[in-house]
């Protein structure tokens, strides 16, 4: 019996995966004229390419020849595209390819995770061992950030990797898988940094699910290990940002242009303009607050970022914005609450132009609302620590991005983690439906 059901399980994956091929190879490029206006899918993104194309050129880590080596970015995904390109050339079928290939190991690691979550994956169900896979897989955001060359794939792989090896780490109780988390966070961070305050919340959640078992010794020991073990990884970044700039600049110097964008579009995010069309005007305010500071700069990527001559203009900026931003709100709480409110809404359905927004929505409401069922599942079947652990990631990513800037792309990275709780929910409806269906038959009628 169970060797049927991994044979099928085997053949469901296999004919998903070559399904997800052809949508990802033929029918996505077909598409990509009427999609183009919203969703940036067949092209690079963000400008990875140009820091990709300089360091192969010899040029250094920086967007243009002319520019100053830049902060701006985590050198993780440049570093793979350059790979990419000395290996195939400006390729964007090996990005794909590549991104496909990615995604499928993702899946195998939320299998491992799955078993972490409930027992019964290791036994009989065929939802919870495909289904999770499945559900990302087939998602249309996962399906066209595999499109291109961006970094959402590659970070969703490497989120996931690393709550695995938190989930073995806190099981096993042992410093060296510890040692690997943290090793796994600091790839993770040089490709995006936004995790890299995790192991506090981690910290608080060890000691106070697994105080009685480690001992909180054992426990400061491990995070500490874990936190060392990041800071190792991260180094190199961190010591040529300080070689360059003399100060410590341990991820990128975007925070202030995010927090400026992220204040300008959602003060204005009703006016009737578009999301795609309100960004650029943050841009070209970013323009106006830097000539006005005698900072000189090139337009970046795609005309949105300011690319500067001094690796030192880049933090003064950042940090200028940034300090306006804190200003208007401690000017204005109200905006503040605003914004933290429509953030929260813009990270899972806030699309380029409100058609797009609205698609978003309806694609992602029915994975949210499954997801939510999943963790009032597992809570009421005594899996509460283990489904804790993915909430309070989850928790904490989007709140780092509510607090900035949001907006549907970003939810991506974490759709391998939501697909999970998600099948878990499908599971409990199945199992409740289930017993509905055979409450009659086990009633005695008596004559």
């Amino acid at each position: 019996m169970h060797r049927t059901i991994t044979n099928r399980v085997v053949s469901v994956l296999t004919l998903a995966v070559v399904i997800h091929a052809i949508v990802l190879f033929v029918a996505l490029p077909v598409l990509s004229r009427r999609l183009a206006p919203s969703y940036n899918q067949d092209r690079f993104a963000d400008g990875y390419d140009l820091l990709a194309e300089n360091l192969v050129a010899g040029h250094g880590y920086r967007f243009y020849p002319n520019t100053a080596r830049t902060l701006m970015r985590e050198p993780g995904y440049p570093l793979i595209l350059a790979g990419l390109m000395l290996m195939f050339g400006k390729s964007l079928s090996a990005v794909k390819l590549t991104n496909m290939i990615l995604a499928l190991l993702t899946t195998l690691v939320m299998i491992q995770i799955m078993k972490d979550l409930v027992p019964e994956t290791k036994r009989s169900s065929k939802i919870l061992l495909v289904g999770p896979a499945l559900l990302f897989l087939f998602d249309p955001g996962t399906l066209i950030a595999e499109s291109r060359g961006g970094v959402e794939i590659t970070f969703a792989f490497l989120l996931t990797l690393f709550i695995w090896s938190v989930y073995r780490a806190i099981r096993s109780n042992r410093c060296r898988d510890y040692v690997v988390s943290g090793t796994i966070l600091g790839v993770t961070a040089l490709v995006r940094s936004t995790p890299i305050l995790f192991p506090l919340f981690l910290l608080s959640f060890v000691l106070y699910c697994d105080r009685r078992r480690a001992g909180r010794p054992v426990i400061f020991r491990n995070i500490s290990a874990l936190v060392l073990a990041t800071l190792v990884v991260l180094s190199p970044w961190i010591i040529r940002n300080y070689l360059l700039t003399k100060e410590f600049v341990p991820t990128a110097s975007v925070l202030g242009v995010s927090a400026q964008a992220g204040q300008y579009i959602n003060e204005r995010l009703f006016d009737g303009k578009p999301w795609w069309l309100l960004d650029r005007e943050a841009s070209r305010e970013r323009d106006r607050i830097a000539r006005r500071l005698g900072l000189p700069f090139e337009d970046g990527p795609g005309g949105y970022y300011q690319t500067f001559y001094k690796s030192t203009d880049e933090i003064t900026f950042s940090r200028y914005l940034m300090a306006g931003v804190v200003s208007e709100y401690k000017r204005s709480p109200t905006l503040l609450l605003r914004c933290l409110g429509q953030n929260l809404l813009n990270f899972w359905i806030a699309g380029k132009t409100w058609g797009a927004t609205a698609l978003n929505a309806v694609l992602q409401l029915p994975y949210l609302v499954f997801a939510t069922l999943g963790v009032i599942y597992c809570f009421r079947n005594r899996r509460r620590r283990p489904v804790s652990l993915l909430v309070l990631f989850i928790t904490y990513y989007v709140a780092v991005h509510v607090a900035i800037l949001a907006q549907a792309r970003y939810s991506i990275s974490i759709m391998p983690l939501v697909s999970m709780l998600c099948a878990l929910g499908i599971y409990a409806v199945q199992r409740r439906v289930g017993e509905r269906e055979r409450e009659p038959e086990l009633k005695v009628v008596d004559v």
